[in-house]
Protein backbone atom coordinates (compact mmCIF):
# COMPACT_ATOMS: atom_id res chain seq x y z
CA UNK A 1 0.00 0.00 0.00
CA UNK A 2 1.39 3.04 -0.73
CA UNK A 3 1.27 6.46 1.12
CA UNK A 4 0.83 9.91 -0.25
CA UNK A 5 3.80 11.90 0.79
CA UNK A 6 1.10 14.56 2.78
CA UNK A 7 -0.23 10.53 4.58
CA UNK A 8 3.20 10.37 5.63
CA UNK A 9 3.62 13.99 7.11
CA UNK A 10 0.53 13.66 8.97
CA UNK A 11 1.48 10.20 10.68
CA UNK A 12 5.20 11.04 11.55
CA UNK A 13 3.88 14.50 12.84
CA UNK A 14 1.30 12.55 14.97
CA UNK A 15 3.54 9.97 16.40
CA UNK A 16 6.00 12.31 17.20
CA UNK A 17 4.42 13.70 20.81
CA UNK A 18 6.66 16.25 21.53
CA UNK A 19 5.99 18.02 17.86
CA UNK A 20 5.53 21.86 17.51
CA UNK A 21 5.79 23.28 14.02
CA UNK A 22 7.55 26.60 15.37
CA UNK A 23 10.78 24.56 16.84
CA UNK A 24 13.40 23.01 13.76
CA UNK A 25 14.62 20.30 15.49
CA UNK A 26 11.24 18.86 15.70
CA UNK A 27 11.10 19.38 11.79
CA UNK A 28 14.45 17.86 11.31
CA UNK A 29 13.18 14.75 13.19
CA UNK A 30 10.51 14.48 10.22
CA UNK A 31 13.26 15.13 7.94
CA UNK A 32 15.10 12.41 9.28
CA UNK A 33 12.53 10.18 9.32
CA UNK A 34 11.73 10.76 5.12
CA UNK A 35 14.85 10.24 4.41
CA UNK A 36 14.64 6.72 6.16
CA UNK A 37 11.08 5.93 5.17
CA UNK A 38 11.63 6.93 1.74
CA UNK A 39 15.37 5.25 1.32
CA UNK A 40 17.19 8.53 0.12
CA UNK A 41 20.26 8.27 -0.45
CA UNK A 42 20.87 11.85 1.12
CA UNK A 43 22.12 11.99 5.04
CA UNK A 44 22.24 14.10 8.17
CA UNK A 45 25.69 14.68 9.63
CA UNK A 46 25.87 15.82 13.26
CA UNK A 47 29.31 17.71 14.22
CA UNK A 48 30.30 19.02 17.75
CA UNK A 49 31.64 22.46 17.80
CA UNK A 50 32.60 24.95 20.10
CA UNK A 51 28.88 26.43 19.86
CA UNK A 52 27.11 23.44 19.87
CA UNK A 53 26.00 20.74 17.96
CA UNK A 54 25.13 21.52 14.30
CA UNK A 55 23.29 19.13 11.97
CA UNK A 56 24.01 19.04 8.52
CA UNK A 57 22.17 17.94 5.79
CA UNK A 58 23.85 16.59 2.57
CA UNK A 59 21.38 16.14 -0.21
CA UNK A 60 22.08 13.69 -3.03
CA UNK A 61 19.64 15.11 -5.82
CA UNK A 62 17.34 17.87 -6.77
CA UNK A 63 14.45 15.30 -6.23
CA UNK A 64 15.28 14.52 -2.90
CA UNK A 65 15.99 18.17 -2.14
CA UNK A 66 12.65 18.70 -4.16
CA UNK A 67 10.79 15.65 -1.51
CA UNK A 68 12.60 17.15 1.48
CA UNK A 69 11.48 20.76 0.88
CA UNK A 70 7.59 19.25 0.57
CA UNK A 71 8.12 17.51 3.87
CA UNK A 72 9.11 20.57 5.70
CA UNK A 73 6.39 22.73 3.53
CA UNK A 74 4.09 19.86 4.99
CA UNK A 75 5.21 19.95 8.69
CA UNK A 76 4.89 23.59 9.20
CA UNK A 77 1.44 23.90 7.65
CA UNK A 78 -0.03 26.39 4.85
CA UNK A 79 0.30 29.68 7.20
CA UNK A 80 4.04 29.67 7.36
CA UNK A 81 7.26 29.98 4.68
CA UNK A 82 10.09 27.86 6.09
CA UNK A 83 12.25 26.29 4.04
CA UNK A 84 14.77 23.49 3.72
CA UNK A 85 17.79 26.18 4.22
CA UNK A 86 16.03 27.81 7.18
CA UNK A 87 15.63 24.60 9.37
CA UNK A 88 19.24 23.77 8.84
CA UNK A 89 20.63 27.48 9.00
CA UNK A 90 21.92 27.00 5.99
CA UNK A 91 24.15 23.81 6.89
CA UNK A 92 22.90 22.26 3.12
CA UNK A 93 25.39 20.62 1.24
CA UNK A 94 24.55 19.71 -2.23
CA UNK A 95 26.04 16.66 -3.63
CA UNK A 96 24.44 16.84 -7.20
Amino acid sequence: MSTSLNDFVQKTVEALDHFDKNNTDCIKDVVREAINFYKLNSYEEVEETNEGTRRFLYIHSMMEENLLSKVVELSVGIDRDLYLEEVYQSFVIRQY
